[in-house]
């Protein structure tokens, strides 16, 4: 009496190493999913920071050209972290910016008014790549003649 081996036999294991080697590679692309997600978010959050600063930056220099005279007397010149002095209408504008500025983190600005040319810097700390807890800081420059 012969016995029969059947291929069922000479392959035992095989679909279960197959199955191994899928799960590894899903995983290894389910990591790089996740990772792209992560810098998407990064990238993301420090585009958002950037525009909120050059908003920030023209909605002064509207309440600037909307008060031409007194930028023009120096009046608007504010240096970074210098609380605006006075409270007419330029140290209300000046004011208000400030504490716009505080939605960004560690926002700050300055303006300069010289030559009747408005030059108005916003910086802020761009956190989102925060890998090994690194921040830069980032600048928005606005030049204009008034």
């Amino acid at each position: 009496m012969q016995h029969q081996h059947s291929s069922r036999s000479n392959q035992s294991g095989t679909t279960l190493i197959e199955v191994l080697i899928t799960v590894v590679l899903v995983s290894i692309g389910l990591l790089g999913l996740a990772g792209l997600q992560l810098t998407t978010v990064q990238n993301s959050n420090s585009s958002s920071e950037r525009f909120e600063a050059t908003t920030l930056a023209h909605d002064v220099l509207e309440r600037i050209r909307a008060n031409r005279q007194a930028a023009l007397a120096g009046q608007y010149n504010l240096a970074l972290g210098a609380a605006p002095a006075g409270m007419n209408l330029v140290g209300e504008d000046l004011d208000e910016w400030r504490n716009a500025l505080a939605v960004l983190p560690n926002g700050d600005g300055s303006i300069t008014v010289a030559n009747g040319v408005v030059t108005i810097e916003v910086q802020w700390t761009d956190a989102s790549d925060d890998n090994a807890g690194d921040s830069r800081d980032m600048s928005v420059f606005l030049r204009t003649e008034l």
